[in-house]
């Protein structure tokens, strides 16, 4: 009897339980119907927590991680996105590129890449490839980050602020900020909630005078899932989409915007979004972007033209190009007007969305639309264009960057070919980094680097660093010597960035960009090549000066040349051995008693040339050579103490060669050469401490006029 007491009772209980189940599945799956739902409308705020609740009711649809990541990607909160994604990963869900992109986007690019080797492991793909090479040398987009000083505005709010435009004096932007009132204890809202993310709907603002525009301080929002009323839900139909809507109340932030910040224009309506616009150079004709008709996918995006007549401005017409099937959005017109770049997601692009042009006929008409080409557009995302003194700047995720969305230009290579150029740190971050406008060196850009979007402004000057060193040839100090700054081109050339002539004291000084791979390349005597590889990284900054000191290029002698020292420190030794007086006695103090008919010319430092002063002299004796005959001519040249012996042998040498080439040539008189290096100074070097200028006396060359009889 109490065994089927207790089967009776388990049966009971058993049946409870299912029954408790069933109800629990079919709620999860109410809920999981209407998070889609809020989903397909692209109402990302209310359906994170949709589908967080359908999680925790023991929902078994995985797609609901990746669903929920998605949505949490959208509104920025990518910590969490990256949360679900794992999550949906984990369960076999696919999800293409997005882990390793939110990994980026948190600053984790050693995870990133390890994400994108296994992806290309798997599937290799052109944007698979170009993302890991971005990743892989990420540190090359931080080399210039010292070009760009950036500053937070005061335009921004705790909402969406971005699309900066230049405007007259000012600047129009976009911003999605709820405006509230305090009326009778009330609080009214202005402007009516757009649930992509819990704000408003875009709308376009105006700031008049831009000049005091700058702030030190950041507005960071914080941001906070919708609370659902579930019996508001259970109670309403499946289709009934207005009753999430009312479930969900809305409190806008507490905000004080400025008050010099106004509404644009209300003639370009206040339904739904009104943004992203451009300006003819004249300000009396602009594109911009509105909600077009309602679709399964949502309001679409349209592009919109408008004239600006009798101090108003006049919506005149939708574009031709706009069609009911896909969105056309982020406009942007060459100063002329001739050319109107734009964004869509139409499926014949390369992917993602794509940046296309129209260009005006000479009546006025537009030609058919064309995309901007594989240069631009990539299997990623290409947005926000824009044209600013005759540079077309673009947002894209599909090059090589930082994470998320960077700021590129479009620029040319050194073969003068197009290329995409990324703008780099610190305008470019790993989060989503749009709309670049800039005129001379001051401009401005959005990004959402601090969780809602917010707009910079910057000065821009490029820097360069001074990079000193010096050069010595056996260890002792080279001046005169030339020495020369190279770098490889991106594509792959050498070229001559800098040269500098090594001073008196031994230095030069060099300019080049900072953290950059350069080679300094110098010759010896013999015309042999040294080179050092250097990098301009390591700077010291002195107020606004940059330099970094450059080790010692110290160019050791060629066995040749040690030679020739050898020899010639020999010769001095035996020289020295002798008596004092013919250790001072010179050759052309010998020269001079034989003759008193001789030239004395000098030379520029380091040069085989002569001086200015002396020219019209040894033009008198060219003269004077060419009709005589039957005499000996001895030439004789030397330098000064700066530079090593052997180098200075060299010179004297070719010194002597140089007038021997001119006289031997116009004469048939006996003409003979002497160099004697600095081993004959006439007057004292002190040890290279007297200046260039003074040693010209040293850098002499004689020419004896002498009678064979």
């Amino acid at each position: 009897m109490k065994r089927i007491i207790y089967i009776v009772l388990f049966i009971a209980i058993s049946n409870g339980v299912l029954a408790q189940q069933n109800m629990n599945a079919k709620k999860a799956s109410r809920i999981l119907k209407q998070a889609d739902k809020q989903m397909n409308l692209l109402k990302y705020a209310y359906a994170i927590p949709l589908y967080k609740t359908y999680l925790a009711q023991g929902g078994k649809d995985t797609s609901a991680f990746k669903q929920l990541g998605f949505a949490y990607k959208m509104v920025n909160q990518y910590d969490s996105a990256l949360f679900y994604y794992t999550k949906a990963s984990n369960a076999g869900v696919k999800s293409g590129n997005i882990i390793p992109e939110l990994q980026a986007n948190i600053g984790n690019f050693s995870n990133a890449v390890k994400g994108y080797e296994n992806l290309i492991a798997e599937n290799k793909t052109l944007l698979f490839d170009t993302r890991l090479y971005g990743f892989v040398n990420i540190n090359k987009f931080y080399a210039d980050s010292l070009d760009y000083k950036i500053y937070y505005t005061k335009v921004n709010s705790p909402y969406n602020d971005f699309n900066p435009i230049l405007f007259k004096d000012g600047i129009v932007f976009e911003s999605n900020r709820v405006l509230t009132k305090t009326k009778r204890k009330r609080t009214k809202i202005e402007t009516p909630e757009f649930s992509w993310d819990g704000s408003g709907y875009s709308r376009l603002y105006y700031l008049p005078n831009k000049k005091d525009i700058r702030l030190d301080s950041l507005i960071i929002p914080e941001w906070k899932d919708k609370k659902i009323d579930f019996n508001s839900l259970y109670r309403g139909t499946s289709n009934d989409n207005r009753i999430i809507d009312k479930s969900m109340g809305y409190i806008p932030i507490s905000f004080k915007q400025d008050s010099s910040i106004v509404l644009f224009s209300k003639q370009f309506g206040a339904r739904l979004n009104i943004g992203s616009i451009t300006f003819t150079q004249d300000g009396k004709t602009a594109y911009y972007t509105k909600n077009g008709r309602s679709t399964k996918q949502g309001y679409l995006l349209e592009v919109w033209e408008a004239k600006f007549k009798d101090g108003k401005w006049k919506p005149s017409n939708r574009l031709f190009f706009n069609k009911y099937s896909y969105s056309y959005f982020h406009p942007a017109v060459t100063p002329d007007g001739k050319r109107l770049y734009y964004v869509s997601d139409e499926p014949n692009g390369f992917g993602g969305t794509d940046i296309y042009y129209i260009e005006k006929n000479e009546d006025g008409s537009w030609k058919p639309t064309a995309n901007a080409g594989q240069d631009i557009n990539t299997a990623g995302n290409e947005l926000f264009p824009s044209f600013y003194d005759g540079n077309f700047y673009f947002s894209s995720n599909g090059h090589p960057g930082l994470g998320g969305l960077d700021i590129f230009k479009l620029g040319k290579d050194a073969r003068g070919d197009l290329s995409v150029i990324n703008l780099g740190y610190p305008v470019n971050s790993n989060k989503d980094d749009i709309s670049y406008t800039i005129k001379g060196s001051t401009g401005f850009f959005s990004s959402n680097r601090y969780g809602s979007d917010d707009i910079f402004a910057f000065d821009y000057a490029p820097v360069y660093i001074t990079m000193n060193g010096s050069v010595a040839v056996d260890s002792i100090m080279a001046p005169g010597k030339i020495v020369y700054l190279l770098q490889k081109n991106d594509i792959g050339r050498i070229q001559i960035i800098d040269s500098a002539i090594v001073n008196k004291n031994g230095a030069y000084a060099f300019k080049g960009r900072p953290n950059k791979d350069y080679t300094i390349v110098t010759y010896d005597a013999s015309g042999a090549k040294y080179e050092k590889p250097i990098k301009s990284n390591d700077f010291v900054k002195i107020n606004d000066t940059y330099t970094k000191q450059v080790a010692l290029i110290n160019i050791p002698l060629s066995a040749k040349e040690l030679a020739a020292k050898k020899a010639i420190q020999e010769n001095i030794e035996s020289q020295q051995q002798v008596t004092i007086t013919k250790l001072f006695a010179k050759t052309v103090d010998s020269l001079m008693k034989l003759s008193k008919e001789y030239l004395e010319l000098h030379h520029p430092f380091d040069q085989v040339a002569i001086i200015k002063k002396d020219l019209p002299g040894y033009y008198d004796l060219i003269k004077k050579i060419k009709v005589m005959k039957g005499r000996d001519i001895v030439i004789v040249s030397a330098t000064d103490c700066n530079g090593t012996d052997v180098y200075n042998e060299g010179l004297s040498q070719r010194r002597a060669e140089h007038i021997y080439k001119t006289l031997a040539n116009i004469s048939t008189n006996n003409v003979v050469v002497k160099h004697v290096g600095e081993r004959e100074l006439l007057k004292a070097c002190d040890d290279v401490k007297k200046s260039i200028e003074e040693q010209v006396v040293n850098r002499y060359s004689y020419v004896f006029i002498i009678d064979k009889k």
